[in-house]
């Protein structure tokens, strides 16, 4: 049997434009459908809202501007329920004195209700810090966690500090605390081609439930470095139209939105970034102790363009401890079994597009091949079975049946993109994936729950469309 996965994005805007201010709305409407074929009970139907808008003051004084950002995800259930939840929305004032170029300046950012645009890492798949996990959960979905951000921007380089905030429980005293992540980085043209970023985070996640309960306190954090060469030369090249990298990217819209220039002959860059991290959390071999756990990540992007064709490829290597980072921990808190063998994720994508400027049509196609990370689980563990599990995020696993060993999940994407001048814009893809390592549990003839092996195909399709008038 085959899984359908279909999905229908629709996006509207209105620019407005003045000498001294410009105005900018945008509301986008998402409605998925999941099914399977032998299954339709179970099928999943919801609308996903975006509401935008995004306002530019006149100039408060010299050089002097503010700007806004209002972002909202309204979520709609099938029971007819909406959910509004913001989308990073900020407030940023910027300076930038007459004798310095358009692109710099110094700016603060305040973000009040989520800051998940405030992250370590420089290519989507490799990014981290979006969230700040807590022992009750508070700050994992992103919101109710505050930041703010101050940046300079020159010619040649960079430099910006940050900061989050969260109200947590303490295990022990049952009181509110307040827990933040910081971060700091900065970046350098060596030469006029090649530049050099390295940023740190420091993250606080509050006592560890489970040693608090033995009437002891412990302290989860997270110590993170990121670095990254960048090589490129020629006009920028703009991402390739892949919604399942930006998932998590509350700027997904300017991302997939942003208009590619074509002015001819040949660019490219390339870019080797990685992230460390080294998390303090409960030691599940000795009583009422922490350990140290280190996760990494790895992201090898290159692209080219010549003319109107657009090459992309990404080599991504995330280990398992790093997929269960955010919680942090597998349970949350808790540090693998020492020894407990780990396979890191693998990911290899290539793609290429070419762009028809008369019609304004962008196909492409996408191919990718992914061997998830796992990690092997006792019968004892929180799972409640044996065998090799399949991490692909932190809530997000697969048992396989005995004997079983990962597979590579296969998929091609074939997208296409149009913009009808500056009024429309669409983007859209149509995709198959091949997964043999899903699993679920269900009742079996004597009603205990087994095992059960998922189909392993799906296609389905995206499609995001703006207007702007």
């Amino acid at each position: 049997m085959k899984k359908w996965l279909i999905g229908a994005v629709l996006a509207c805007g209105t620019v407005l434009s003045t000498p001294e201010a410009r105005a900018f709305e945008s509301a986008s409407v998402r409605v998925t459908l999941l099914a399977n074929d032998d299954d339709l009970e179970s099928s999943d139907f919801r609308t996903v809202s975006h509401l935008g808008l995004s306002l530019r003051s006149p100039e408060l004084g010299s050089g002097l501007r503010a700007e806004a950002e209002l972002s909202l995800l309204l979520f709609a259930s099938n029971a007819g329920a909406l959910t509004f939840r913001d989308n990073a929305s900020f407030v940023r004032l910027a300076w930038r004195p007459e004798s310095w170029g358009e692109a710099e300046g110094l700016s603060l950012t305040v973000l009040p209700m989520s800051s998940t645009r405030l992250h370590l890492g420089w290519e989507q798949p490799a990014a981290w810090g979006r969230f700040v996990y807590t022992s009750t959960g508070s700050g994992s979905g992103g919101s109710g966690v505050p930041g703010v951000e101050a940046r300079l921007t020159r010619e040649q380089w960079y430099a910006f500090a940050a900061a989050k905030s969260v109200v947590g429980l303490h295990q022990l005293t049952l009181e509110a605390e307040r827990l933040a992540l910081v971060m700091a980085g900065a970046g350098v043209d060596v030469l006029p081609p090649l530049r050099l970023e390295a940023a740190g985070a420091f993250v606080q996640h509050g006592t560890i439930p489970a040693i608090a309960l033995q009437g002891r306190e412990e302290r989860a954090s997270t110590r993170a470095v990121s670095g990254r060469v960048l090589y490129h030369q020629g006009a920028p090249i703009g991402p390739s139209v892949d919604f399942s990298l930006y998932r998590q990217d509350p700027a997904v819209f300017e991302t997939l939105f942003a208009p590619e220039a074509y002015p001819g002959g040949v660019s490219a860059s390339v870019s080797l970034e990685g992230t460390y991290l080294h998390q303090t959390l409960m030691d599940p071999d000795v009583f009422r102790k922490t350990t140290g756990q280190g996760a990494e990540v790895l992201a090898l992007q290159a692209r080219l363009k010549v003319d109107f064709l657009r090459l992309h490829a990404l080599a991504l290597h995330r280990s398992a401890t790093f997929i269960s980072s955010e919680s942090p921990g597998l349970p949350p808190f808790v540090a693998f079994v020492r020894d407990t063998p780990l396979q890191s994720e693998l990911l290899l994508s290539a793609g290429a597009d070419y762009h028809f400027s008369g019609p304004g049509l962008t196909p492409g196609l996408v191919v990718r091949a992914v061997w998830p990370a796992t990690f092997h689980n006792d019968e004892g563990s929180p799972l409640g079975t044996s065998g090799v599990a399949v991490l692909r995020g932190p809530g997000d696993i697969s048992i396989l049946p005995a004997g079983r060993q990962r597979q590579p999940i296969l998929s091609a994407r074939a997208t296409l993109r149009w913009d009808f001048g500056s009024v429309f814009s669409a983007i859209g893809e149509a995709f198959y994936a091949h997964d043999p390592n899903r699993t679920t549990f269900d009742d079996g003839p004597t009603g205990v729950l087994e095992l059960v092996p998922l189909p392993p195909s799906a296609v389905g399709f995206n499609a995001l469309l703006q207007a702007r008038f």
